[in-house]
C-alpha cells in the first residue's frame, strides 16, 4: 500500500474513533454515562463456531481453521503496550513461526496478510519472524471482538523491531498467503 493511501486509512480510522461514541443505559433505559470504543466500531456479532477464521496458503497448500482450533495452539501469553489504545494488555499468542511451517512458508517468501475489511500488508515471512510476530486469539483470556480488531490480529512484542511500526498489526485478520 503506498504512502498516500496508508495516510487515508490511517485518517479514516481517526474518523471513526472520534464518530464512535457507545451510549450505555440503565435498566430503566435512562443514559448512565457515554464510553467511546477505542477501537472506533459498533458492535459486531461473533462468528459462528464453525466459521473458518483464518485461511493459510503457500504453494498449493491451504489450511483453514475455525477459532476453537486457533485457541488449542495458542498456549503462549504475552503482555504488550497496544499501540492503538495505549494500554497494556494480555494476549493468548500463537508463534507466526508455527503457523507459516503448517504449509510450509520459508523466510525468503513474501507474505500477504490480509483483514476483513481488505487492508492487506506485505513483506518477507523472514521479517515477520525476526519482528517476533504473533498471531493474537484471546484477549485477557477471553476472545477478541470484532469491533475491537478481533477475532484474531497480528501483534508484536515490545522489543520488537515492528512494536511501533503499525502497517505489519494487521486487525481482524482473515488470511496469510505467501507468494
Amino acid at each position: 500500500m503506498n504512502k498516500s493511501l496508508r495516510l487515508v486509512s490511517h485518517l479514516s480510522i481517526g474518523a471513526i474513533l472520534l464518530a464512535s461514541v457507545t451510549i450505555a443505559t440503565s435498566a430503566s433505559g435512562a443514559i448512565t454515562k457515554a464510553s467511546v470504543n477505542p477501537y472506533g466500531a459498533s458492535s459486531i456479532d461473533p462468528a459462528a463456531l464453525t466459521d473458518v477464521i483464518l485461511t493459510l496458503s503457500s504453494k498449493g497448500v491451504t489450511k483453514k481453521y475455525i477459532i476453537a482450533d486457533l485457541e488449542k495452539m495458542a498456549t503462549k501469553v504475552i503482555t504488550i503496550n497496544e499501540p492503538f489504545v495505549k494500554k497494556v494488555q494480555k494476549f493468548n499468542v500463537i508463534p507466526l513461526s508455527q503457523l507459516f511451517a503448517k504449509v510450509k512458508i520459508s523466510p525468503k517468501q513474501k507474505v500477504v496478510t490480509l483483514a476483513l475489511n481488505d487492508y492487506a500488508y506485505a513483506n518477507t515471512a523472514g521479517n515477520f519472524l525476526s519482528a517476533q510476530g504473533y498471531l493474537a486469539v484471546l484477549r485477557n483470556g477471553e476472545p477478541i471482538p470484532y469491533d475491537q480488531g478481533g477475532p484474531i490480529r497480528i501483534i508484536f512484542p515490545d522489543n520488537s523491531k515492528w512494536a511501533k511500526n503499525l502497517d505489519p498489526w494487521n486487525w481482524s485478520l482473515q488470511s496469510i498467503t505467501a507468494k
